[in-house]
């Protein structure tokens, strides 16, 4: 994996302005070999600041979450994480999930069927987006959870009348809930 995955331009190019207006990005992306019939595999993408990319290379453990949020307008799912390396300051992330869209049910679907995830991490230099490094992390424990809230989301979007559906004014009503960083396991309280 020394080249990361293979984004689109247009992708590239909206990750980097992201990460230059908003700071910190994640993404969850679905792949599939083209005609094979295996499930699409979910992969995260984490694009920061080149400098802050490089503090969190080597070991380091990486703390997520995913969270399901349920409002008047629609469910939100929210994946959050954060890499505490050895002597660096963590490097927080977090994304959305639209179980109403077509990519957003499939990547967490995806990531309800894998054992492993693998975190692509993107340094953006110069208003560039530039691979830089890969983690494979273990996905056992939170498949049975991320089935569950994918099920979740489902019946919760299926319940809730088409003229409220809003995936944006459904975010603003989680938005209060969200946090950053996600403590470490032996943290939480």
């Amino acid at each position: 994996m020394s080249e990361g995955l293979n984004l689109p331009e247009r992708v590239r190019e909206s990750l980097a302005r992201a990460v230059g207006e908003r700071g910190v990005q994640a993404r969850v992306v679905s792949t599939q070999r083209r005609g094979s019939m295996r499930p699409p595999t979910a992969h995260i993408l984490v694009a920061a600041p080149a400098d802050r990319v490089e503090a969190v290379r080597g070991p380091a453990r990486v703390a997520r979450r995913l969270e399901f949020y349920r409002t008047p307008h629609g469910p939100v799912v929210r994946l959050a994480l954060s890499v505490y390396p050895e002597e660096n300051e963590p490097l927080s992330a977090a994304t959305l999930l639209n179980v109403a869209q077509v990519s957003g049910d499939a990547a967490l679907a995806g990531l309800g069927r894998q054992g492993k995830v693998h975190v692509h991490f993107y340094g953006v230099e110069g208003g560039r987006l530039r691979y830089a490094f890969s983690k494979e992390l273990s996905n056992t424990r939170q498949r049975g959870e991320t089935r569950e809230i994918l099920h979740l989301a489902r019946k919760s979007f299926q319940k809730t009348p088409q003229e409220s559906r809003s995936f944006r004014r459904a975010v603003a009503a989680a938005a209060p809930g969200f946090e950053l960083p996600v403590p470490l396991p032996e943290e939480q309280g």
